[in-house]
């Protein structure tokens, strides 16, 4: 078991309209932890006004969090984790993902060890 593994996700360019929806991103964060095979234990959550929104899932293995600034087109997504996501192609499926999801123009990835 590794200490930690981190991935982060910066999208760009995306639909102010999708990034300030919470079903369109709740729906990316579900898709993610199903796809990563990883386990929900619970979630906080917290929309700012007049837009934007934080979620925290925590996982059995560590935690997803995301918080969008639709003003600016733009999100931040991290995956902290204490083992490899199921998927050997997990962080090319979640930029896809992300990009087709919040209809953005760029989603950089970084992973940490």
């Amino acid at each position: 078991m590794q200490r930690n593994l981190v991935h982060v996700f910066d999208v760009t360019g995306a639909d102010p309209a999708l990034l300030d929806d919470d079903p369109t991103v709740r729906g990316c964060l579900d898709a993610i932890v199903r796809h990563a095979g990883m386990t929900p234990l619970g979630e906080a959550s917290h929309r700012f006004e007049p837009q934007g929104t934080s979620v925290v899932i925590l996982l059995a293995e560590s935690h997803l969090a995301v918080h969008t600034w639709p003003e600016l087109g733009t999100a931040y997504l991290t995956l902290t984790t204490c083992r490899a996501p199921a998927s050997a192609t997990f962080t090319d499926d979640v930029r896809a993902l992300l990009a087709d999801a919040l209809g953005a123009a760029d989603v950089a990835v970084r992973s940490l060890v």
